[in-house]
Parts: C-alpha cells; structure tokens; sequence
C-alpha cells in the first residue's frame, strides 16, 4: 500500500502566495503583473495567509485541492523590463560601480545573463518555467493578455469583477524589440530556449 504524505514538500522551491479563503496558490513570477495582482488583493482586502514566501517549498498533496495559477511574459520583453528597472533605473544586483556602468550597456548585460545559470539564478532573471510548478498548476496567464486572464483568475477564485491596475508600468519605454539587435535576439533565444519552446512565444 501507498503511503500517503501530506507535508512531502515540493521538489523544487518557489516564489509563492496562499490564500485559504479563497483556496489558491499563486506561483510569482517576478516582472510579470505581480505588483498590480497585489494592489487588487489589497482592494477587496483579502488575507493572504502567505503573503510574500520567497524560494521555499511547499507541500504539494496539502494543496491539491487548491487552484493554482502563474503569469508569464515573453522573454525578450521581460529581459528588457528586468534591465530597465533593475539596472537602469536602480542598482538590485548590487554590481560595482564599474560592472553597473558597463552593464548600462543592454548588449554587455545580455552577455552577463549569458553566463548565468539560468535555472537557479536571481528570480528577476530565471526560467520562468522553473518559477512555477507546471507538475501542479491549473491556470498559466500571460502578460500579453493580462486583464482578460486576471479576470478569469479573479471570477475563478470568486472575487467580484474590478478594475485591474497596471502597477510598475514602463511609461516610457520604446517597445521591447526596437532594444534588439538580430545577433541580441538570436542570443536570448538561446538563454530563454526552454520558455520560449514550452509557452510558445515568438520575438
């Protein structure tokens, strides 16, 4: 007979938000909707019971029940966002002064990313494929078609319909593709060959 272990944890770690009440999990996916996801929980004040878990595991037979969802972004618009906001405009990988000022350079924090190991990496910059659970989710939202599929998420997990802010938006940025070279896409093709085949984006 099969033991039955409600606590084994999950094999890999996440970036996750529980809400009991509402019964879901929420795999984060860091520069993909999560500040404006949050600011509507914050709006029709729901509990979260796990607010802000970072890189942990979870139980994943205690959660069966649950519905489990995640947003995801193509990669070559969510690397221009990560370098934007976390390089740009704010030193969050803490580099030198001198590595930053290089890394100012997209081409130069392209190469940077070339060298990460890419599934264990910083959240802003890892697979988003290993940021979620896709052996346990229910529901993969896109940022492409961010207010439809939150909608859906929102009546899914019985919340009443309300208007979706867009927080930590890019104001002024030129779109995603005009950062990139034919030499840059081809090369975050390959950093990001494993997302862009299992979510099917395209450049």
């Amino acid at each position: 007979m099969t033991g039955y272990f409600p606590f084994m944890p999950s094999c890999r770690r996440y970036n996750i938000s529980i809400c009991n009440d509402k019964k879901f999990i929420w795999f984060r996916v860091a520069k993909v909707g999560t500040r404006s996801v949050f600011k509507i929980f914050n709006q029709v004040n729901l509990t979260l019971d796990a607010e802000h878990p970072w890189y942990c595991h979870y139980p994943v037979q205690q959660y069966q029940t649950f519905f489990k969802f995640g947003f995801i972004r193509n990669p070559w618009d969510r690397l221009v966002s990560c370098w934007q906001n976390k390089v740009v405009k704010k030193n969050h990988f803490e580099f030198s002064e001198s590595q930053r000022s290089e890394l100012l350079d997209f081409k130069k924090f392209v190469d940077y990313v070339s060298g990460l190991d890419i599934e264990n990496c910083d959240c802003h910059l890892r697979l988003q494929s290993k940021l979620i659970d896709l052996n346990n989710i229910d529901y993969i939202g896109r940022f492409e078609t961010f207010e439809k599929d939150l909608s859906y998420i929102l009546n899914r997990i019985n919340i009443d319909p309300i208007a979706i802010p867009h927080e930590n938006k890019s104001k002024s940025r030129d779109d995603y593709q005009s950062y990139y070279t034919r030499a840059l896409k081809d090369q975050v093709a390959q950093i990001y060959q494993k997302d862009i085949m299992l979510f099917s984006y395209r450049f």
